[in-house]
C-alpha cells in the first residue's frame, strides 16, 4: 500500500534539512539580515498602486525612489522562507513578484522587459537588467508555486516566459559582458521552471556563453569586455559567478573549470581584509570595497559556486563575507564604503547593493558547494607579485603591505576621467594602519555621474589618487591622464620594483612637453616612491593623499617629514622625503574637504610637495612611506 504524503509534509522536510545545513552555513545569517532590512521597506497597503514594491532609503540622487530592480529581492525572500519557514518572507516574495509582473512591458520591442529607469513612460531606460530580474523570478517560482493561486501561477509562468523571450531576442545587449554571462544562465534557469520551455532559449544561452562571453577571455586569463576592457569588480562579482552557475545548471564541467580558472586570476585582487580592489577597472567609477562594484550581485556566489573546485575559494569567500559583515553594513544597509556615513549624499545608501548582495547570497546557499575544507588563498601568503603586462597592472604582496599599481589605459567606452592611471599606486593596504588598513586609495580623476541613477550628486571633488601635476595656460596636466605609459616590474634582492614612464597629459589627452618616471619600491614593511620629471620649466606638485579615518592627525615634524597618527593604533607613521635634487616645500591639508569620493567612499588628507624647475633637466624626489623611523 502506497502512502500519499501531502505537499506540506515535503515542505516541512525541506525546511528541517535546510535548517540543519543553515546552522553551519555562515551565509544564512547575512542573508536573513539583509532580507529583514529590505522587508522593512515593503509597501504593504493593498490600496497603494505599488503594493508589494520596496522603497529605497536614499534621498540622493533621487528622494526615496522605487527601483524596479529592487524586485530582485523576490528570490532572496523565497530562499529565506525556504530556510526558516517564516511566512513573512514567503508573503513578501509573492507580493513583490506580483508587483514586478504588473510593471512588465507588454507590447512593442520592449515586450517582456523591465526598464531599470521605471517608471519610464517613453521607454528610454536601460532594459538589460531584465535578465537580473528574470533569474530572481525563475529561481523563486518553484519555491513559491504551491502557495500561489491559480491566477498567480499563470501570471508568473507567463511573465517568466515573456522575459526569457525578451532576453533571447535582444541579447547580446550593449558593450558590457556581464549581461551575456547572466543572460546565458538566466535562459537555462527559465527553461527549467516554466510550463512550456522553448528549445530556442537553450540555443541562445549556448551562444551567449560560448561566443559572447568565453571568447573574451584574454591570454592573461582575464575576462575582457566590460566597457570594452577588463573590470575586476563586475568580473568577479557577476560574470564569473554566472559562468559557474551556467556550468552547474548544464552539468558542464568544462564551463565550471573555465570559471574556476578565471576566478584564480581575479581573486588575486582580494585584499587581506577581505575587500576587493577595483581601483583600476574600466568601471571603477562605481568601485565598492566590499564587492568590487556597487550594483553587481557580489563576489559571494562566485566563490561559493566554485568552492568544490578549489578549497582556496571557500576561504576567500568567507573572508569577503566577514568583511561585509564587520565593515560594510550600517543600520542594516550595505554602505558605499568606510566614510559614507559622514556624508548626506551617501548615507543612507541606495538599496541596490543590499538587494543585489542578497541575490548573491541566496544563490550561494542554493547552488554553492557545501565545502568545509579551507586552504590559504594568495593574499594570506606573503612576498609575491603578479604583473599583467597587457593591461599594465601589477598587484604586490609583501610581509606587511599589499598594493596595486595601475597604468591601465583602457577608455574604449567611458570618459577618460572615469579612471586614474599613469603608474600611480591605486590601492595601498598597510597592516595595522587605520580602521581598514587602507593607507592610500584611488577614485575617478574627475567625479562625473556616468550612471546617474547610481551615483549621488556631489560638489567639486579632487582625485584620491596619488599623482604628479602642474598647471599651464589654464590647463591642468597630470600623470593620471596618461593612457599609454610603459610599465615594468622587477623582483630585486629586498624589494619589488614597479617603474612607469610616460607623458604628463591633460584630462582630454593633450600631451605636454614634460615626461615623467615613477618608481615604486615595495619592501617588507615600507615603500618608497621615486618621482622624476623632465621637460619644460614648471611649478610642479606631488600630491600624496592619505586615507583619513576619524581622529587621524597629521603634522609637520620638520621640513621633510609628516607624522601620521591614527586612533586605531599607537604606531606612528610618516611620509618623509629622503632625497631630492631640487628645493621643495611640504604643505598639509589644502582643499581637504574635496578629498572625498562616494566610490570607494573614503576621505583622504592631502600631503603636497611643491617644487619649481628652471630648466629641462631631469629632477628627482624620493619619498619614504611607512612606520615612523628613529631618525
Amino acid at each position: 500500500m502506497k502512502i500519499k504524503l501531502k505537499p506540506a509534509f515535503f515542505f516541512l522536510l525541506t525546511v528541517l534539512s535546510f535548517n540543519l545545513f543553515a546552522q553551519e552555513n555562515p551565509y544564512k545569517s547575512t542573508l536573513l539580515s539583509l532580507c529583514n532590512t529590505l522587508l522593512s521597506t515593503q509597501i504593504n497597503d493593498p490600496t497603494d498602486p505599488n503594493f508589494g514594491a520596496l522603497v529605497c532609503p536614499s534621498s540622493n540622487p533621487e528622494n526615496h525612489p522605487i527601483h524596479s530592480r529592487a524586485a530582485e529581492a523576490v528570490y532572496p525572500f523565497a530562499i529565506a522562507w525556504k530556510l526558516t519557514g517564516k511566512v513573512k518572507y514567503r508573503d513578501a516574495a509573492i507580493r513583490l513578484g506580483n508587483w514586478l509582473i504588473k510593471i512588465q512591458e507588454t507590447s512593442g520591442k520592449k515586450a517582456g522587459g523591465w526598464s531599470e529607469a521605471w517608471p519610464d513612460p517613453e521607454q528610454k531606460g536601460w532594459f538589460g537588467t531584465t535578465t537580473d530580474q528574470l533569474i530572481s523570478m525563475a529561481g523563486a517560482f518553484p519555491v513559491l508555486q504551491a502557495y500561489l493561486n491559480s491566477s498567480e501561477i499563470e501570471k508568473w509562468n507567463s511573465s517568466i516566459e515573456r522575459a526569457a523571450e525578451f532576453v533571447r531576442m535582444n541579447f547580446p545587449l550593449g558593450s558590457n559582458i556581464n549581461y551575456n554571462a547572466t543572460g546565458a544562465a538566466t535562459l537555462v534557469f527559465a527553461y527549467n521552471v516554466v510550463k512550456n520551455p522553448r528549445e530556442s532559449w537553450l540555443i541562445k544561452a549556448d551562444s551567449l556563453m560560448n561566443i559572447n562571453t568565453l571568447k573574451f577571455i584574454d591570454r592573461q586569463n582575464l575576462l575582457s569586455g566590460e566597457g570594452m576592457g577588463v573590470d575586476e569588480g563586475y568580473d568577479i562579482a557577476q560574470s564569473i559567478g554566472y559562468i559557474a552557475l551556467y556550468g552547474i545548471l548544464k552539468n558542464d564541467f568544462r564551463i565550471k573549470q573555465i570559471a574556476a580558472d578565471l576566478l584564480k586570476t581575479h581573486y588575486l585582487f582580494v585584499y587581506p581584509n577581505g575587500s576587493v580592489d577595483n581601483s583600476w577597472g574600466t568601471r571603477s567609477y562605481k568601485w565598492s570595497y566590499e564587492s568590487g562594484t556597487k550594483t553587481a550581485p557580489g563576489v559571494y556566489f562566485s566563490f561559493a559556486l566554485l568552492a568544490e573546485m578549489d578549497p582556496k575559494f571557500n576561504t576567500a569567500g568567507l573572508k569577503c563575507l566577514k568583511y561585509l559583515n564587520q565593515k560594510c553594513i550600517r543600520d542594516g544597509w550595505i554602505s558605499y564604503g568606510p566614510h559614507a556615513k559622514n556624508h548626506k549624499t551617501s548615507s543612507p545608501p541606495c538599496n541596490y547593493s543590499t538587494f543585489a548582495r542578497a541575490q548573491s547570497l541566496a544563490l550561494a546557499i542554493e547552488y554553492g558547494a557545501k565545502a568545509k575544507i579551507k586552504e590559504p588563498f594568495p593574499v594570506q601568503e606573503q612576498n609575491w607579485y603578479k604583473f599583467f603586462p597587457d593591461i599594465k597592472v601589477a598587484v604586490i604582496r609583501t610581509d606587511k603591505i599589499m598594493a596595486t599599481v595601475s597604468a591601465y589605459g583602457e577608455i574604449g567606452r567611458y570618459p577618460r576621467e572615469s579612471v586614474c592611471r599613469g603608474g600611480s599606486i591605486s590601492n595601498l593596504w598597510y597592516e595595522g594602519f587605520g580602521e581598514n588598513g587602507f593607507m592610500q586609495s584611488s577614485s575617478t580623476s574627475s567625479y562625473k555621474r556616468i550612471e546617474p541613477m547610481h551615483m549621488p550628486n556631489e560638489k567639486d571633488l579632487l582625485p584620491l589618487t596619488a599623482r604628479i601635476e602642474f598647471n599651464i595656460d589654464s590647463s591642468y596636466y597630470s600623470n593620471i591622464f596618461e593612457a599609454k605609459a610603459t610599465m615594468n616590474v622587477v623582483k630585486e634582492a629586498d624589494n619589488i620594483r614597479v617603474t612607469t614612464t610616460g607623458n604628463m597629459q591633460s584630462i582630454n589627452g593633450y600631451k605636454s612637453k614634460v615626461n615623467y618616471s615613477l618608481t615604486n619600491r615595495f619592501y617588507d614593511s615600507y615603500l618608497t616612491k621615486e618621482i622624476t620629471v623632465k621637460g619644460n620649466s614648471q611649478a610642479f606638485r606631488i600630491i600624496e593623499p592619505i586615507v583619513k579615518d576619524q581622529g587621524s592627525t597629521f603634522y609637520l615634524k620638520n621640513d621633510s617629514t609628516v607624522i601620521i597618527k591614527t586612533t586605531s593604533s599607537k604606531t606612528e607613521w610618516e611620509l618623509k622625503i629622503t632625497n631630492s635634487t631640487i628645493s621643495y616645500k611640504l604643505t598639509l591639508g589644502t582643499d581637504t574637504e574635496k578629498y572625498w569620493c562616494p566610490f570607494p567612499a573614503v576621505e583622504a588628507y592631502p600631503i603636497i610637495i611643491s617644487f619649481n624647475t628652471v630648466s629641462e633637466a631631469a629632477q628627482t624626489i624620493k619619498i619614504y612611506l611607512g612606520k615612523k623611523t628613529d631618525n
